[in-house]
């Protein structure tokens, strides 16, 4: 018959899964709001990531981009490089220290399509790299299978940026995919400073929702963009505020925004 597991050693299998899920995980904003919504309180490392957003940004890809580069800024891997996909290569890299990046650890490939995209994050996803993104319009359920596998096995992490450039046709709803974590940001308004004669507008606020995360629960947020050099944490984004009553019907829906 088998035998029950004494509380001694389930005690001890808990304390090293936790461990290891601390391990695998980026710092999360350096806030508790965030962190209570995903699983060991971080962004899972070594995963597949969605990053969408709705009106020009969905053709621009400026807001998905910069919030992005603000999740790599928080990776480990500090000096590996970092290999950037798409089919129009318009990254702004002067830009990319604002969100803590480093641009000189950007290694730009530029595609034809979706489909050579998704191929291209494959075979970069084997290389000895801290993470790989993909600009893509459509990700389909087996190409989104595929990345997730691979990042399993090499334990590199890939963001995929949901993005239409002008003149091509953006589909009404993603697909239902392998992402461990799914995410829309969308503009918010700035607040004023106070300090100022005559105020001025303050840091670029943005709407940031958790979709859908594997293992954790869906949550939305009010941040606030702060210059790398005042950041307080591994982030350039901090919260402002937690919103109660979000949206997650669809994940393309927001204001404009310029690249």
């Amino acid at each position: 018959m088998p035998t029950t597991p004494s509380p001694a050693l389930l005690s001890s299998q808990r304390a090293r899964m936790a461990l290891e899920i601390n391990r695998s995980v980026a710092p999360s904003f350096g806030d508790p709001r965030v962190a209570a919504h995903l699983p060991g309180g971080g962004l899972p490392l070594g995963q597949l990531h969605e990053i969408g957003a709705g009106g020009v940004d969905a053709a621009t890809g400026a807001l998905p981009a910069a919030f992005v580069a603000s999740l790599l800024a928080g990776l480990p891997d500090k000096n590996q490089a970092i290999v950037w996909i798409a089919t129009v290569c318009d990254l702004y890299a002067p830009g990319l220290p604002t969100y803590g990046l480093d641009p000189t650890r950007l290694l730009m490939v530029q595609t034809t399509g979706d489909r050579e995209t998704l191929a291209a994050m494959e075979t970069a996803l084997r290389g000895s790299i801290a993470a790989v993104v993909g600009e893509v319009g459509q990700l389909p359920h087996l190409a989104a299978r595929r990345l997730q596998l691979a990042c399993n096995k090499h334990g590199v992490s890939a963001f995929v940026l949901r993005r239409w450039p002008f003149g091509r046709k953006q589909s009404p709803k993603p697909e239902g995919n392998a992402a461990a974590t799914r995410w829309n940001v969308c503009p918010a308004p700035s607040q004023a400073e106070p300090v100022t004669h005559p105020p001025q507008l303050g840091p670029p606020r943005w709407q940031v929702e958790l979709l859908y995360v594997r293992g954790g629960r869906p949550g939305a947020w009010i941040m606030e963009n702060i210059e790398a050099e005042h950041a307080a944490s591994t982030h350039s984004l901090r919260v402002v505020a937690a919103l109660a009553d979000h949206s997650v019907a669809s994940p393309f829906t927001g204001a404009r925004f310029a690249r």
